[in-house]
């Protein structure tokens, strides 16, 4: 019996040591995997904001410029403990991913060239299956991202076979177009969508789970309230689609 005990003391002891040993990763090596292969896209997706500065996390732009803020990459090599990135506690799979620029990294990325030239960006096409790892993902923010549109054939519809719990997208302050709406209307189970500040036209969405829609500051027309595909967003609570530059200042809350 008394053997019995301490090979389970054992057991535990050997489980403890493991878990907090830093070189025992949290991630599952196909997400880490995966995030490694996002790090040329988003080469800020392992730096953490210190000294006073809000997380990686924050969309508010006007409280991430403060001078008193640095970012400083990732110390551990358990990425479910990185700033940009939450995972389940029980499975260890990755929930949500924050790879919106602050504005102290969207400067770093762009002020080479913006001394030379003050018109150029570098402007890329995503690839969205680079997602399809995270099975368990409920929350994508690419807030503040140079993306122009998707890779042909690699759209968000490419997300729809796996990604079941993406109730969250964040695609505000980047430069899509009407192109991707198509394919962001395969996310059936989205339930909050912001799209504000990009290239949209047209509200031309179908998903019937969303309950809040972001449109503002697109170069919207005075016939978007006769266009608005209701039947497309029959659950749909709040839209705003305020435009501060344009003749269309509306946001509406839908009671339900």
């Amino acid at each position: 019996m008394e053997s019995k005990w301490m090979a389970m003391l054992l057991l535990v002891l050997g489980f403890l040591l493991l878990g907090g040993g830093e070189w025992c990763e949290g991630c599952l090596d196909e997400e880490r995997l995966a995030i490694s292969r996002l790090k040329p896209f988003f080469p800020f997706l392992d730096y953490a904001v210190i000294v006073g500065g809000p997380g990686s996390g924050s969309d508010d732009y006007s409280e991430q410029e403060d001078d008193s803020s640095v970012e400083k990459e990732e110390s551990s090599l358990d990425c479910c403990k990185w700033e940009s990135v939450e995972c389940n506690p029980t499975t260890g799979r990755v929930t949500h991913l924050f790879l919106n620029l602050t504005a102290m990294n969207w400067y770093d990325l762009v002020k080479d060239e913006y001394q030379t030239n003050t018109n150029q960006r570098k402007f890329w096409y995503l690839n969205a299956s680079l997602f399809l790892p995270f099975e368990e993902l409920q929350y994508l923010s690419l807030s503040g991202n140079l993306i122009a549109g998707c890779v042909a054939d690699q759209g968000f519809e490419k997300l729809s076979s796996k990604l079941n719990n993406l109730e969250i997208l964040d695609l505000s302050f980047t430069y899509f177009n009407d192109s991707i709406l198509t394919s962001i209307s395969e996310l059936s189970s989205l339930k909050s969508l912001n799209l504000e500040r990009n290239q949209f036209t047209t509200d031309e969405l179908e998903l019937v789970n969303l309950n809040v829609l972001d449109l503002s500051d697109n170069p919207l027309d005075n016939s978007i309230l006769s266009s608005l595909e209701i039947d497309g967003l029959s659950n749909l609570e709040e839209l705003d689609i305020s435009c501060y530059s344009g003749s269309v200042k509306i946001k509406l809350w839908f009671m339900t």
